[in-house]
């Protein structure tokens, strides 16, 4: 016998199915979380207070995580980072670990800029990215363009013969043997054309040493604090180790001819050059040790 019931059946089986498909690609996924993305500077702060400070999640391993940048005045702004030592990805949530490997703090994502976090008193704590683009602030190698930096071409080899040198006329000079090149210094590319700007100097910049390996060490270029001799204020954080940065300890800066110089506490001045990979590397004519600075 027809039954309406049976021949209803498998249309509102169809319309289940739809609704409930609907539902699922309507609902918000839960958004993956790479360390490589959310590496990058950050502002910490507590609700409710002035505390606050900045601080770098750097994607390298340290023992128990992730090693970060962490500045002595953020220690003292925000005593529940007193024994942090590392970060982590905890699933969906970036985690603040001890030098046991406990977790202190565990920031849930609120927005793509911003990841909440409480305390073990009900406190909220915040971290902000310190600069946005659009997503995750990344590394900055992650968001240069492959094409940005031309590959430098190796040197012709040289011919297999010893070639006679030319005999001097009278009151011609030898002419100087080159500089031995300082190893793992980067090679520092021909001056960029296009001016730079102040403007655009103002910021966080990790310090480079050895091949520009990350010293763990943070310059702030400020952008109207005056610094000694009619410069700007250069601030090196506290947390830095590279005793040679530490004893020169840039005070000030300023832009001169498309280069730029900081001013040392004592009075004296190192400068340094745009290079084609986007650091600025510390002219070889100074002499020392090679080292560089990277925007943040």
């Amino acid at each position: 016998m027809f039954s309406p019931f049976a021949a209803s059946t498998p249309s509102r089986i169809a319309a289940r199915v739809l609704s409930l498909a609907f539902c699922a690609w309507m609902a918000p996924s839960a958004m993956a979380l790479e360390s490589s993305r959310v590496a990058g500077g950050w502002d910490m702060s507590l609700d409710d207070t002035n505390r606050r400070c900045s601080l770098v999640l750097r994607d390298e391993p340290a023992d128990q995580g992730l090693a970060l940048g962490l500045p002595a005045v953020c220690r003292r702004a925000l005593p529940i980072l007193t024994n942090v030592d590392a970060w982590k990805i905890e699933g969906e949530q970036v985690g603040f670990a001890d030098r046991d490997g406990e977790t202190v703090l565990s920031f849930a994502a609120s927005r793509r800029d911003l990841f909440v976090a409480r305390g073990p008193e009900g406190e909220t704590y915040q971290l902000a990215q310190a600069q946005t683009d659009g997503g995750f602030r990344q590394n900055p190698s992650a968001n240069r363009p492959a094409t940005a930096a031309p590959k430098p071409q190796p040197l012709p080899a040289a011919p297999a013969t010893t070639a006679q040198a030319a005999p001097l006329t009278r009151g011609q000079a030898p002419a100087a043997a080159p500089a031995a090149a300082q190893p793992n210094a980067p090679v520092i590319a021909p001056a960029v054309n296009t001016p730079v700007k102040q403007a655009d100097m103002v910021g966080r910049y990790a310090i480079l040493r050895d091949g520009n390996k990350d010293t763990l060490c943070m310059l702030t270029l400020e952008s109207s604090a005056r610094g000694p001799r009619g410069t700007l204020k250069a601030q090196l954080a506290p947390a830095c180790r590279d005793q040679g940065v530490v004893v020169f300890e840039p005070m000030g800066w300023q832009l001169e001819r498309n280069k730029l110089v900081l001013t040392a506490r004592k009075g004296h001045k190192a400068t340094f050059e745009l290079t084609a990979d986007g650091s600025w590397q510390k002219d070889p004519k100074e002499g020392g040790k090679p080292l560089g600075f990277r925007k943040m």
